[in-house]
């Protein structure tokens, strides 16, 4: 049986169950932004010395640079958690935001590092991705439940009364 969605196409059953495009490039962006998170957070955690000097910065005590990893790390698992138990990027589209606005600040007042300069924008674009996309897939997730609701008519009435 298919089932005719509003939009004119046909949804077999099968097709009910699998996430739309919408669902798959919030996931995208979740998996991205974990992945950079845990990579910075082991970078700062275990290379302090290395990590400071690549980006640009004076000579920094290791125990905060790798304080900082373990925030990192700390706020990557956040980004997995809050997906998995909520299907939400609330905190990845709070947490990207306000890095990227602190590093503009930075930036305008008082000049950043090269690599931080790339990282405005980049941090910028994850967290508008973050929430002009899901709007779309909690649509999306919405409307798998509702079909997954509607039942097939049986498509043989049987009489009332005894068997």
């Amino acid at each position: 049986m298919t089932v005719k969605p509003a939009g004119g196409a046909r949804v077999s059953p099968k097709d009910e169950d699998r996430p739309g495009p919408e669902e798959l490039a919030e996931l995208a962006l979740v998996v991205v932004v974990l992945a950079q998170g845990l990579l910075l957070g082991a970078w700062l955690g275990v290379f302090p010395a290395h990590a400071v000097r690549v980006g640009g910065f004076p000579p920094a005590p290791g125990f905060f640079v790798r304080w900082a990893g373990i925030l990192q790390t700390v706020l990557a698992a956040g980004y997995a958690l809050e997906w998995i138990r909520f299907r939400r990027v609330t905190l990845l589209v709070v947490a990207k935001a306000l890095t990227a606005v602190l590093l503009g600040v930075t930036w305008a007042g008082e000049g950043l590092p090269l690599l931080m300069m790339i990282a405005v924008p980049l941090e910028g674009a994850m967290a508008l991705a973050g929430a002009l996309l899901h709007g779309p897939a909690e649509r999306s997730r919405r409307a798998r439940a509702r079909l997954r609701l509607v039942t097939p008519a049986p498509t043989q009435i049987r009489p009332s009364g005894r068997r």
